[in-house]
């Protein structure tokens, strides 16, 4: 017997529910057809969930322009959800195994029909050891703009990953083809495989317009899609979903089957007033926060938090922290890890000291800080070093919790108003979209304070680790 079906249409900035029947994908690729070639990438993705077959069939639709000065013979696409092919491919570590697969492992990935550029059938294949990139042939000139369209089924295991089908949601975070970064020095892509405890997706910004078909009964949560660099959603059964807008009227949305769901939604209308008071608009118009069956860390994405703990304060603060520091003011996400993860880990400590008090901070930081900083991590890995390279305990220690210290040390040294000012022209700076730096950083606290600060952060982020050799009372 068939199911009812209705379709989730997002067009734009529209992340209204539509209950219409039937698919439109080609009306949107007809309407994405008829543009100009695009100042960035442009989708037009179409989906169906089959429920039956725990998979959904995803017809992708991209506008990519080459904004490289070298002609381009191949896109190199991220295939992400190929990393579920195989259990040697899997970036967990042993100890987290039993939490995101409490079934065990089971296949998954991408089982790609089609792939055409321009409207004729290309040549493709699935490289890198686990098949995590999917390079396909072209010709592309400098600011020249090509369509690639991808016919595939993607295969969902059960599980509590970030692409996945769990007890609560179904979760979709770098489930499409995504076009690597063209780097010119190096001639060819840079792309980065998953991890497990940050973000890690190195992508171009693009406008996404999404269609999605659901079983009845369905709702969906989505990120927001234009100008950013990854698109994420989750849907599942049967939500209770509260809303709220803070004062400068940003939608704030929880979707949950737990009664402390408006309290979530008051938690983070208070982080992104917060914000909003330090670092200014938020960058998004709406604020999806979803329960989730992930386990491990939250998955965050523009606009949208998956958590497994909707109640957890500390940890929505860091995820709006996040959506200024990460999303809209982007840092290469592996390589330059801490000016997200550190930044946002600190800035979530100031809202507790501005909504709690000095002393409520003080005794947070003392109790998550003093034996992190006591720890020795072998392999004399910095708050500065690649992501790539910690386990997630160790990843916690040295970027997270002794990258906060450098900040705190920072603001010590600096002021609290400096600091402040400091970050948002940090993050006004990446309000143009370009990938930002160190160099990036330290020019705004430069211009925020009038004084260098280059000698004592270079000094901090190396030295911070000696704190191991040197008794900590307290921090005040």
């Amino acid at each position: 017997m068939m199911r009812n079906k209705r379709t989730i249409q997002v067009i734009a900035l529209v992340l209204a529910i539509l209950l219409v029947g039937g698919t439109v994908v080609g009306a949107l690729f007809a309407a994405l057809a008829e543009e100009n070639p695009p100042e960035r990438n442009s989708y037009a993705i179409s989906m169906e969930y089959l429920e039956d077959e725990q998979a959904l069939h995803i017809g992708q639709r991209l506008v990519y322009v080459n904004k490289s000065p070298d002609r381009l013979d191949r896109v190199v696409f991220y295939a992400a959800p190929n990393m579920f092919r195989r259990e040697s491919a899997l970036m967990y570590e042993n100890d987290d195994l039993d939490a995101v697969f409490p079934a065990g492992y089971a296949p998954g990935g991408i089982d790609l029909r089609a792939v055409r550029v321009d409207g004729t059938a290309a040549e493709y294949g699935f490289q890198g050891e686990d098949e995590l990139y999917c390079r396909v042939a072209c010709d592309l000139a400098p600011g020249q703009s090509a369509t690639f369209e991808f016919d595939y089924y993607l295969l969902l295991t059960a599980c509590n990953a970030f692409i996945g089908v769990g007890e609560t949601d179904v979760r979709l975070g770098a489930f499409y083809f995504i076009p690597g970064v063209y780097d010119a020095a190096a001639g060819d892509y840079m792309l980065k495989k998953p991890l497990p405890f940050t973000r890690w997706l190195y992508a171009e910004a693009g406008d996404y317009q999404v269609d999605l078909k659901l079983p009845e009964g369905y709702d969906a949560a989505l990120s927001a899609t234009q100008n950013v660099r990854e698109l994420a959603l989750c849907f599942g059964r049967r939500y209770r979903k509260t809303e709220k807008q803070t004062a400068s009227g940003v939608k704030v949305v929880v979707r949950s089957r737990r009664r402390d769901a408006p309290r979530a939604a008051d938690m983070a209308v208070r982080a992104i007033e917060q914000c909003e008071r330090w670092f200014g608009p938020f960058p998004y118009p709406e604020m999806n926060i979803a329960e989730s069956d992930t386990p491990l860390e939250p998955l965050n994405y523009p606009g949208l938090v998956m958590i497994n703990d909707i109640a957890n304060e500390t940890a929505l603060r860091f995820c709006v922290a996040q959506q200024y520091f990460g999303m809209a003011a982007y840092a290469e996400p592996s390589a330059d890890a801490w000016l997200s993860d550190a930044v946002s880990n600190y800035v979530a400590c100031l809202m507790l000291e501005d909504a709690d008090g000095h002393d409520a901070f003080v005794k947070a930081i003392n109790r998550d800080w003093v034996g992190a900083l006591q720890l020795t991590i072998p392999g004399g890995l910095r708050v500065t070093s690649d992501a790539a390279m910690f386990t997630a305990k160790t990843y916690d220690i040295v970027v997270k919790t002794r990258g906060a210290v450098v900040l705190h040390e920072l603001r010590e040294a600096m002021g609290l108003e400096n600091l402040i000012a400091g970050l948002r022209a940090f993050y006004e700076k990446g309000l143009d979209g370009r990938t930002l730096t160190e160099g990036d950083f330290v020019d705004c606290l430069d211009a925020a304070s009038g004084r260098s600060w280059r000698d004592f952060l270079t000094d901090w982020v190396f030295n911070v680790g000696d704190y191991v050799n040197q008794p900590i009372d307290n921090f005040q």
